[in-house]
């Protein structure tokens, strides 16, 4: 059964110094992918624990400080974004207040312990526990949703209290899900559907409209790296059941796509007939208008990320009494811009490549065709869903793309994918490879 085979993959066996390490990177793989849709808090709180422990494993020389070519690189970028942050918090006013963007920085440097931790483990053995743990929390990310709705909830925001999150995080881990339906494992296969469509279902009740736009890249990347798999058949049950649940995304979708875009032609009515309203898409181009302004006063090094609104309200020349009271600008690229000028957005671009390089420095093989996929995945839905709210400066959505690329870092390119049944079955083969 499914249950005793996940339950043997992740917990046995369980003596000796590496073979613990490699257990508990496997276990806070398959945590951290249920996080996103049912409590994100929980992926940054675990990723936090995860560096200070490696850390202290390092410390302890529990294990070796081992990095590749590949991960120094990628362990560059993000110290390159982190000392970029840095600069322009220091060379900007109000210090004081730029203490809490630099602790923001601190999980963004967890790559140099986390990885050598990760190193531990055996080729190709933990990112089946991420794609299969992806599906599982968007299943239950819909019955969450579905409460939240019967609650009288207008969008549902799952474990995110946020909507727009919880709507970039089901269009991002839904589709990893899918990742697995190649699986040599039935009841994977069956996860790896179900949980795609739990994650298209909830984007839908999100009613984040950037996440809507997401959909069509996502299934063209999964298109182009499924396409090269062996698939198993499809017969007539399995294609009922396909044909089934795409009804079940088209119900759910239809309502929640007429309701925004009924709310959009609301919003566009009023930019002419009541400018003074507020709306969200006025907001949003009051916001950029701002950001533009703020960015060109100091287009070097930006304002600072702790002067960011009160630069963009200064900008805008209103009240203070009409302030606008966001705490970003509502656009990842202009945010960066207003933050840290022509220097920030460099910084961002180039943290936003690492997962792409990540992958396309492996040698050609499966394992490099799934980072490819994931990185894509991955890069896609933050740079489309941040073109219109938050891409980076949140705790959860910063631990995500942190963990999702140290994951990416430790496939290696000729790596053939394992299903959690075949990694189960080869756990005291590799118990004896990490003992020796």
């Amino acid at each position: 059964m499914f249950p005793a085979q996940l339950t043997n993959a992740l917990l046995l066996p369980t003596k000796g110094r590496l073979v613990g390490i490699d257990r508990n990177n496997r276990i806070f793989t398959f945590l951290f992918a249920l996080f996103p849709g049912l409590l994100v808090s929980g992926t940054s709180v675990t990723l936090v624990c995860a560096f200070l422990w490696a850390i202290i494993s390092l410390v302890l020389r529990r294990f070796p400080w081992q990095m590749t070519r590949q991960d120094r690189i990628i362990a560059r970028i993000f110290t390159a974004y982190v000392l970029v942050t840095v600069l322009v918090v220091l060379l900007s006013p109000n210090l004081a207040k730029g203490a809490e963007y630099l602790l923001k920085m601190i999980p963004f440097l967890a790559v140099w312990a986390i990885l050598p931790r990760l190193r531990v483990s055996l080729d190709g053995r933990i990112g089946p526990f991420f794609v299969t743990g992806a599906g599982i929390g968007m299943i239950g990310a819909l019955i969450y949703s579905v409460v939240q709705m019967l609650l009288h909830e207008s969008r549902a925001t799952g474990g995110a209290g946020n909507a727009a999150v919880f709507g970039l995080f089901a269009v991002l881990f839904g589709s990893i899900a899918l990742l697995n339906v190649h699986s040599q494992s039935k009841t994977e296969r069956l996860i790896a559907v179900a949980g795609f469509t739990c994650g298209l279902v909830c984007v839908f009740l999100s009613g984040t409209r950037s996440a809507w736009l997401v959909i069509p890249f996502h299934c063209a990347i999964l298109f182009w790296y499924l396409r090269g798999q062996t698939l198993p058949s499809i017969n007539r049950t399995v294609k009922l059941l396909m044909a089934l649940l795409l009804v079940v995304v088209a119900v759910a979708a239809i309502p929640k796509i007429m309701d925004r875009y009924s709310a959009l032609q609301t919003d566009i009515v009023q930019l002419d007939e009541d400018p003074n309203n507020i709306s969200s898409l006025s907001a949003r181009l009051l916001l950029w208008s701002g950001a533009e302004k703020a960015f060109l006063a100091s287009p070097l090094i930006g304002q600072g990320p702790q002067n960011r609104m009160q630069s963009v309200n200064r900008a805008l020349d209103l009240p203070p009494e009409k302030y606008m009271l966001f705490t970003h600008v509502h656009n990842g690229f202009l945010n960066a811009a207003v933050d840290g000028g022509v220097l920030g957005v460099l910084a961002l671009l180039l943290l936003l490549s690492a997962p792409i390089v990540a992958a396309r420095l492996k040698e050609p093989g499966p394992g490099r065709d799934l980072t490819t996929a994931l990185s894509l995945l991955l890069v896609t839905a933050y740079v489309i869903t941040g073109m219109f709210g938050i891409m980076f400066g949140h705790d959860a959505t910063d631990a995500v793309f942190i963990y999702v690329t140290l994951l990416i870092c430790t496939i290696s390119g000729p790596t053939p994918y394992l299903s959690v049944r075949e990694i189960a079955d080869r756990a005291e083969q590799d118990k004896a490879a990490l003992a020796a």
